[in-house]
C-alpha cells in the first residue's frame, strides 16, 4: 500500500478508537461484560467514574491525534485556506538560515558593514 492509504488507515484507526473508547465507558456494555463477571473483584475499580473518565480520557487522546495529523497533512500539502504564516518557515528558509528572511534581506545583511 502507498503512504496515502496507510495515512488513511491510520487516521481512520485513531478516531475509530477514540470513539469507541470515549463513547463504551458510559454504556451498558461497560457493565455487562465477560471480564466483570469472570473477576467480580474488579467491578468496583473498573465502574468506578474516575476509571471510566480515565477510560474516555484516552479515547479523546485518539481523536486528538487523528485529527491533529490530518489537519498537518492537510497543511503540509498547501491546502487552501491555510494562511502561510501557520505553516512555519519551510524549505526555503532553512536553505537561507532558518529565519524567514528573503534572499535579498540576507544578501543586504552580509553586506551591511555594520
Amino acid at each position: 500500500m502507498g503512504d496515502r492509504q496507510w495515512f488513511v488507515l491510520y487516521v481512520l484507526v485513531c478516531l475509530e478508537v477514540g470513539i469507541f473508547l470515549l463513547l463504551v465507558p458510559w454504556s451498558a456494555i461497560w457493565e455487562r461484560n465477560y471480564f466483570l463477571q469472570a473477576y467480580p473483584s474488579l467491578r468496583p475499580i473498573v465502574l468506578a467514574p474516575s476509571f471510566r473518565g480515565a477510560v474516555a480520557g484516552l479515547g479523546l487522546a485518539n481523536v486528538y491525534l487523528g485529527l491533529r495529523e490530518l489537519v498537518q497533512r492537510r497543511r503540509r500539502r498547501g491546502a487552501p485556506g491555510v494562511p502561510a504564516s501557520e505553516e512555519g518557515p519551510g524549505p526555503r528558509a532553512e536553505r537561507l538560515g532558518g529565519d524567514g528572511r528573503g534572499r535579498e534581506e540576507v544578501l543586504a545583511a552580509s553586506e551591511d558593514p555594520r
